[in-house]
């Protein structure tokens, strides 16, 4: 009786082990799983936080920049115009001199706008739709292409947010001109629920989604890069489209 008892409790034992070496497989399993994501996870915060750093770095040495073309370049050709000036009033003015004041003329009008590209006090002061229009503003009566932007308002957001969209919208524009041989730029946005939406469009040599992932591998391709650097910090998107002759490129930035 004892022995028939004994061979009953064998298979329940065996059953019992097999499932505990089930569990105890499941879990390592599910242990690696969860680590891999946790190092995954760490490895795009850091990711993250070094392209913070980067941008954080570059704004700084913008505004350094631009407060010294302000304070010391622009008050060094002012004056050095000032003694054109009075060149030309003791009577020794001449085509030569003429030419000179024209040209620190538009030197320093130059430097004023290289100084508000670099550092946009618009911004900070009036918000991104002004500043935008500004930037807009600024390239149409600059260049041969015609610039149209739909101003519509935006709801208030944080500095550095601002301040990505805006060298965002600014990467975009340099590289229309730079590179699609257009004729018209377009931007658009809208205030959705959940996000801000861009829609940036120009009828020139654009790119589609297909070329946009080739393009990020390419070592020459820097405009495209810092824009996806801006993105990843914004939590943001971008998808690219054609529509005939029109390439359209639709930012998404999460409120």
């Amino acid at each position: 009786m004892l022995i028939d008892e004994t061979n009953n409790q064998v298979p329940a034992i065996l059953m019992l082990g097999i499932t505990a070496m089930v569990v105890l497989v499941a879990a390592i399993i599910l242990f690696v799983i969860f680590y891999h994501r946790k190092i995954a996870l760490m490895h795009q915060r850091k990711e993250k936080e070094l392209t913070e750093a980067a941008i954080k770095a570059e704004e700084e040495e913008r505004g350094r920049i631009a407060g010294e073309l302000h304070d010391d370049v622009g008050a060094m050709l002012a004056s050095v115009k000032l003694n054109v000036h009075q060149a030309e009033e003791d009577g020794q003015g001449s085509d030569a001199f003429q030419q000179s004041h024209k040209l620190i003329e538009d030197t320093i009008d130059r430097v004023r706008k290289m100084s508000r590209s670099l550092q946009p006090a618009m911004l900070q002061h009036l918000g991104l739709v002004k500043a935008l229009r500004s930037f807009f503003d600024m390239f149409a009566t600059s260049s041969a292409i015609a610039m149209h932007y739909d101003a519509t308002p935006l709801p208030e957001m944080d500095e550095n947010k601002a301040l990505g969209i805006y060298r965002i919208v600014q990467e975009l524009v340099n590289n229309t001109l730079k590179h699609a041989h257009a004729k018209d730029i377009w931007l658009q946005h809208e205030a959705a629920p959940d996000a801000l939406i861009f829609r940036f469009t120009h009828n020139g040599q654009g790119i589609t989604e297909e070329r946009f992932q080739e393009y990020t591998y390419k070592k020459d391709a820097t405009g495209l890069k810092n824009i996806v650097n801006r993105l990843k910090v914004l939590n943001g998107s971008i998808h690219f489209e054609q529509n005939d002759n029109l390439y359209i490129t639709i930012i998404k930035i999460p409120l």
